[in-house]
């Protein structure tokens, strides 16, 4: 009888919001297939931005353009990891 009544007051409630749960999950997983295609977006913007700004500053200043080059290098193919990956860390404990 509780129940009932639980369910009823759930079913009035949603009727009043004009959202079932059906249109809510719906929402959620149009919102959610999106999300996959944001970091990479991103991640490209990132690079072209930066071989953009790379490509002017060689332009105008081609002396301090080679020394971030430099160092970009050096970073991209050091050995060193700025963040240890979590999955190396744990494969070295067991």
């Amino acid at each position: 009888m509780e129940t009932e009544t639980i369910q009823e007051e759930t079913t009035e409630k949603e009727e009043e919001c004009g959202d079932s749960t059906e249109e809510l999950l719906e929402k959620y997983d149009r919102r959610s297939q999106r999300k996959a295609d944001d970091v990479p977006a991103m991640q490209t913007v990132v690079c072209i931005i930066t071989a953009v700004l790379l490509f002017g500053l060689n332009a105008f200043y081609p002396e301090i353009c080679g020394e971030i080059f430099t160092k970009l290098k050096e970073l991209a193919f050091s050995k060193n990891e700025i963040f240890p990956n979590p999955i190396d860390l744990i494969a070295e404990l067991l």
